[in-house]
C-alpha cells in the first residue's frame, strides 16, 4: 500500500510541476483567458484519469485512489470552467471505462456532487489554504457515503474508512503544500521578469528597456524611411518636493507623472522612466510638428493637473522637455539621445516649464 501511495504522489508532483512550468507567466487565481481555463481544466481532468488507473488497494475487495485532488486542485486554483471541465471528465472516464453498473453509476454522481460542492466551497472569502481544507473535507465526506454503501464486507469499514481518510488527508496536504510552494516561485518569476523591463514605481519601461527599445526604434526608422522623435523629459524643481514633503510625496508625484504620460502620448509610444525625475518617450514615425504637439499637451497636462499630497495639499508641478527628430532636426540619427539632451538642458536654461526642439 505503501508503494501505491508513493507512485501516487510521484504523478502528483509530476503533474503540478509541469502545470505550474505550462503556466509559469500567468496567475492562475487570476481571471484568465478562455483557452488558459479550457487548457487548465483539461490538464487537470487528465490527472484525474491517471490517478483513477492508478489505484490504491486497502484489501482484497477494496480500492481507493485520488481522483478527487484535481477536483479541489481546478476549484481552489482555477475558475468554474476549469472545475466543471476537470469533474465532468473524471465522471465520463469513470463511466465509460468501468462500464455502466451501480459502482460507476455512484462514482460519477459522487464525481460531480464534489465538482459541485468544491466550487461552491472557493467561492465563499475564505483563505486559499481554507478554501482546499474544506475542500477536502468535503469530498472525504461525499466520497465515504459512496464507500460505505459499495462496501461489501462492512467488518472493516473503521479500517477502511481510517486508512482513506488518513491517506487522502496526507496527499492533499502534500499536494496542496507543493501547489503553494510552486506558485510562489512562480510569482517571483513573475515579478523578476517584469522589473527587468520595468520600473517599479511608476510601471513605465526603464532604462534597460530604453537601450533596448531605442536601438529597435533606430534600425526601423531607416530600414522604412520613417520619422523618428525622441522626448527627455525632467521635472522643474522636483528637489524641492522631496526636501519640503519628504521622498513617499515625491514617488506620489512620480507615479502620478507617469499616469499623465500615459493618457498624453499615443498607445504605441514607447514611455520610459530613466532614472530619478528623468523620463523620455519615443514617438514612432512621428515628425517633428507632430512631435512638438505632443510635448506641448505633456507640458500643459502636467501644469495644470493637480497634484494632491496625502495631507490634502495641492501642489503644482511643471516639467521641461527636450525633443531631437530624424530626420527633421538631425541627419545623424545615431545622435537622437545626444540631441533631445542638449534640448532638454537648454529648455532648463531658458526658463523651464518649456519645449525645446
Amino acid at each position: 500500500m505503501l508503494k501505491d501511495l508513493f507512485i501516487n504522489m510521484t504523478i502528483l508532483i509530476t503533474f503540478i510541476s509541469l502545470i505550474t512550468q505550462l503556466f509559469k507567466n500567468y496567475s492562475l487565481e487570476e481571471n484568465n483567458s478562455f483557452s488558459i481555463k479550457i487548457f487548465f481544466g483539461f490538464l487537470s481532468g487528465a490527472l484525474g484519469i491517471i490517478l483513477m488507473l492508478f489505484t490504491m488497494p486497502v484489501d482484497a475487495n477494496t480500492i481507493i485512489d485520488f481522483r478527487n485532488i484535481p477536483i479541489i486542485m481546478s476549484a481552489v486554483f482555477g475558475s468554474a470552467l476549469t472545475v466543471y471541465i476537470t469533474g465532468i471528465m473524471i465522471a465520463l472516464f469513470r463511466l465509460m471505462f468501468f462500464g455502466f453498473n451501480t459502482a460507476a453509476l455512484l462514482g460519477v454522481v459522487t464525481a460531480l456532487i464534489n465538482t459541485v460542492g468544491c466550487w461552491l466551497i472557493t467561492r465563499a472569502a475564505f483563505k486559499t489554504w481554507q478554501k482546499w481544507a474544506y475542500s477536502t473535507f468535503f469530498v472525504l465526506f461525499a466520497s465515504s457515503i459512496t464507500l460505505t454503501y459499495l462496501l461489501k464486507d462492512k467488518s472493516d469499514f473503521l479500517k477502511i474508512m481510517l486508512i482513506y481518510w488518513c491517506s487522502h488527508a496526507l496527499v492533499s496536504a502534500i499536494t496542496y503544500w507543493y501547489l503553494n510552494y510552486s506558485n510562489t516561485a512562480n510569482k517571483m518569476y513573475r515579478r523578476l521578469q517584469k522589473e527587468s523591463t520595468k520600473d517599479f514605481l511608476t510601471d513605465l519601461n526603464n532604462v534597460r528597456q530604453f537601450d533596448l527599445l531605442l536601438n529597435n526604434a533606430i534600425n526601423n526608422a531607416l530600414q522604412k524611411e520613417e520619422h523618428l522623435s525622441l522626448l527627455m523629459l525632467d521635472l522643474d524643481f522636483f528637489k524641492k518636493v522631496n526636501d519640503t514633503y519628504g521622498h513617499k510625496e515625491g514617488d506620489y508625484v512620480l507615479k502620478e507623472l507617469g499616469k499623465i504620460l500615459k493618457n498624453s502620448c499615443r498607445e504605441f509610444d514607447e514611455i520610459f522612466r530613466n532614472g530619478g525625475e528623468e523620463f523620455s518617450v519615443l514617438l514612432l514615425d512621428c515628425p517633428n510638428a507632430q512631435a512638438q504637439h505632443i510635448a506641448e499637451r505633456i507640458r500643459h497636462n502636467v501644469e495644470i493637473h493637480p497634484f494632491q499630497l496625502s495631507n490634502g495639499k495641492i501642489i503644482n508641478i511643471t516639467v521641461s522637455i527636450g525633443l531631437a527628430t530624424y530626420p527633421d532636426t538631425l541627419k545623424d540619427i545615431g545622435k537622437i539621445v545626444e540631441k533631445a539632451d542638449n534640448a532638454l538642458y537648454a529648455a532648463k536654461r531658458t526658463g523651464r516649464n518649456k519645449v525645446h526642439t
